[in-house]
C-alpha cells in the first residue's frame, strides 16, 4: 500500500513538471499575419489574459528608407497647364481666394493629357470646386492641405496623398515620378513682387510645382497668384523650401507645419 500511495505522489509531480513544460514551449507560437506570411508571436503570460504582440514585415515606407538613393536628372520638368487663380484677370469675390482651386484644376489638366485650359472651362470647374468646399465647411475660402487633399480624392480625376515635412528631395523624386506637387505656403515668404499680400492678411497660398533645375538650385512652378509670369515661376530651392507652411485654421494664420500634397493618376 505504502509503495503504491508512493507511485501516486511521483505521477502526481511529473504529470505537474509535464504540464509546466508544455506552457513553457507553448509561450511562442506560429500564426499568420494579414499579409498571409509566418511570423512568431511572443505571450506575455498572465492567469487572466494573454497579450499577442506581433512582429510584422518591415513597411513600404520602410523598404524605402533602406533602399539606396537614386541619381536624380539636374533637370526636370512636368508640361503642366498653367490657370491663374482669377482665371479672366478679375480679383473679386472667391476669385481672391482661389489658389487652391486653381492648383487642383491645373493637376487634374496635366493627368487628362491636357497641355492648355481655356478660361471659361478653368472657371467652371473651379466654381464647381467653390459650392463642394461652401456645401460641407460652409466657406470656400483658405481650405488648408487636408481639406484640399479631401476635396481632391472625393471629387478630382487624380489621387491626392498628404505629406509631412516634404524635403527638395521628396519634390524632386516626384517630379521625376511624373508627378506635379501641390504646396502650401506662406505667399509673403515667397518674395514674389507680382502677388501683392494685405499686411493683415493670413499670407496663406497654394501653387503647383512642375519642375526643377540644379544647374540654377531653383524649383520650376505654376503660381497661379502670378497673373503677369506664373507660368514656369522659379524659386531658389532652400527660400522656397522654408516658405512652406500650411494654413492653421483656428487662427487663420499660415504657421503650420511644413506639409505637400503629392499626387499620382488614378
Amino acid at each position: 500500500m505504502q509503495r503504491y500511495v508512493y507511485g501516486l505522489i511521483i505521477a502526481g509531480m511529473l504529470g505537474v513538471l509535464g504540464l509546466t513544460a508544455f506552457r513553457f514551449l507553448d509561450t511562442r507560437i506560429k500564426v499568420p499575419s494579414e499579409e498571409g506570411t509566418g511570423v512568431v508571436t511572443e505571450e506575455a503570460a498572465s492567469s487572466s489574459s494573454v497579450t499577442v504582440v506581433v512582429k510584422s514585415k518591415p513597411s513600404v515606407a520602410e523598404k524605402k528608407k533602406e533602399e539606396p538613393p537614386k541619381e536624380l536628372p539636374k533637370q526636370a520638368k512636368l508640361d503642366v497647364p498653367f490657370v491663374a487663380e482669377a482665371p479672366d484677370g478679375l480679383w473679386t469675390g472667391p476669385w481672391k481666394n482661389a489658389c487652391e482651386e486653381a492648383s487642383m484644376v491645373m493637376v487634374e489638366g496635366f493627368y487628362a493629357g491636357k497641355k492648355t485650359l481655356a478660361v471659361a472651362d478653368a472657371k467652371k470647374r473651379m466654381t464647381e470646386l467653390f459650392a463642394i468646399q461652401d456645401g460641407i465647411w460652409k466657406s470656400n475660402a483658405n481650405s488648408d492641405a487636408a481639406r484640399t487633399t479631401k476635396i481632391a480624392n472625393d471629387n478630382m480625376g487624380f489621387e491626392a496623398i498628404l505629406v509631412e515635412s516634404p524635403t527638395v528631395e521628396d519634390v524632386k523624386t516626384e517630379i521625376v515620378a511624373g508627378h506635379p506637387v501641390i504646396l502650401p505656403v506662406n505667399g509673403k515668404e515667397l518674395g514674389n513682387p507680382n502677388i501683392p499680400f494685405l499686411a493683415t492678411g493670413s499670407f496663406y497660398h497654394m501653387l503647383v510645382v512642375i519642375g526643377y533645375d540644379d544647374t540654377t538650385g531653383e524649383f520650376i512652378t505654376n503660381d497661379d497668384g502670378d497673373e503677369k509670369a506664373g507660368a514656369g515661376r522659379r524659386y531658389k530651392y532652400e527660400p522656397f523650401m522654408a516658405s512652406v507652411h500650411d494654413y492653421v485654421v483656428a487662427t487663420k494664420k499660415t504657421n503650420g507645419p511644413a506639409r505637400a500634397i503629392f499626387t499620382a493618376p488614378r
